[in-house]
């Protein structure tokens, strides 16, 4: 019983089971007068036959007075069958075809079309109303399925027509109601970046101030050239460690303007070769100083459309890292491949090799793998690389096996050209 409410409390359902009812007793009504026509057909063709039968009877001499008394009187159980013997043996009988007995035959076609057409037509009208039926519910679904790709595609203030009755209407304000929680869900996840992006970003110009001074401090020992090596050496070390504090804070801002979407990349089309010759120019001196090689191959042919500021920080990191993670007289490999799909920028390394518990992590921000010989890095890079290559519309990828160093892929499919 509740589900028959449930399903009757839907206004296009109850008007559609409307409609089909009224159908359904017009053509019962229409069926009576079809039968009532019938019988009255019936009618005049048994009393025209009988007409027949009487002057057939009359020009033969019976008796005019014993014909109307034979058509007129009750007929008993024994003159059925003494007729049906009398008639049956001449083959007048049940059995015998129709095509024998004009009056029926003519009565057969008759109604058999007119029995046909009453079926046919019925069966379109029901189809009909049907159709019409679920094509107006197709139209509310493709409404819909319109209205919620609008959502999907940014515009959050779209919501479905709920003010009907009826199982849509109550899926219909389900789905308003889950919108309406994902679009709050969104905007806080918008606060919560931007309060994280303005909180990295206050914090780092915080930094700044103090870490200058620092670095200014540490010039000025530098210059004093004091003599004594301990003070040298401390000097040097805090200096590189100023150095390294200034690149985390600079990439937590970048992370930062990242992940709350302010950045709005400037593309160009470029070609890679010259690209990726300025990216390992500046890595030229530490490479010499550490005893290893980068080699570059790549086709002066194959362009790519990217900001270039961004994505020079993006291999920049990777290099870094296969740098960190070589040794003296260990090489590093860059190349470009162009395919029909996508344009791909490979950095293989022959060093040490990602541990198998890393590989799914590596991308993670500030994670510190446990064999990782680095103890210097904060685990930032990687993540920036990947984020930027993202933001491009690429993906980047990794392959390695322990000892057998590292090849990272960043992938960059044809439709970032357009």
């Amino acid at each position: 019983m509740e589900s028959g409410k449930v399903i009757f409390s839907d206004k296009s359902v109850r008007r559609q089971v409307t409609v089909t009812v009224i159908i359904l007793l017009a053509f019962i009504l229409l069926g009576q007068f079809i039968v009532a026509g019938m019988a009255e057909d019936y009618k005049k063709a048994m009393i025209e036959h009988d007409y027949a039968v009487a002057g057939y009877l009359s020009r033969c001499g019976v008796d005019n007075s014993r014909i109307v008394t034979a058509f007129t009187r009750d007929k008993t159980g024994a003159d059925a069958e003494i007729g049906s013997s009398l008639l049956s043996s001449s083959g007048y009988m049940e059995s015998m075809q129709n095509s024998l007995l004009p009056v029926v035959e003519s009565f057969h076609q008759k109604f058999a079309l007119t029995v046909l057409s009453f079926s046919v037509l019925f069966s379109l009208v029901l189809l009909a109303v049907l159709y019409l039926g679920e094509q107006y519910r197709d139209k509310q679904l493709e409404t819909a399925a319109g209205q919620l790709r609008r959502f999907m595609d940014g515009d959050t203030a779209v919501r479905l027509s709920d003010c009907g009755e009826g199982s849509l209407s109550r899926l219909f304000t389900a789905i308003n109601t889950m919108a309406t929680s994902l679009t709050a869900h969104i905007d806080k996840e918008k606060q919560n970046r931007q309060f994280l992006k303005d909180t990295i970003s206050d914090i780092s110009h915080q930094l700044k101030t103090p870490l200058a001074a620092l670095q200014m401090y540490n010039e000025i020992i530098r210059d004093e050239k004091t003599g004594n090596e301990v003070v040298e050496s401390f000097t040097d070390k805090s200096r590189r460690e100023l150095e390294r504090m200034e690149s985390l804070i600079q990439n937590l801002l970048k992370l930062a303007r990242l992940d709350a979407g302010t950045i709005e990349l400037e593309k160009a089309v470029f070609s890679l070769h010259g690209f990726l010759e300025k990216c390992i120019g500046s890595f030229a001196t530490r490479a010499e100083q550490e005893g290893k090689s980068i080699s570059l191959r790549c086709n002066d042919s194959v362009m790519l459309c990217f900001d270039e500021t961004w994505l020079i920080e993006a291999v920049g990191n990777i290099i870094k890292n296969a740098l960190d993670h070589t040794d003296s007289g260990d090489s590093i490999e860059i190349s470009c491949e162009e395919a029909m799909a996508a344009t791909e920028i490979i950095i293989r390394d022959n060093g040490a090799g990602i541990h198998p518990e890393d590989i799914y992590h590596i991308f993670k921000r500030f994670y510190r793998s446990r064999f990782s010989k680095d103890k210097q890095g904060v685990g930032i890079g990687l993540a920036l690389s990947k984020a930027i290559v993202e933001k491009h519309g690429g993906a980047v990828t990794v392959r390695s096996e322990l000892g057998q160093g590292a090849e990272f892929h960043l992938i960059f499919p044809k439709l970032t050209n357009l």
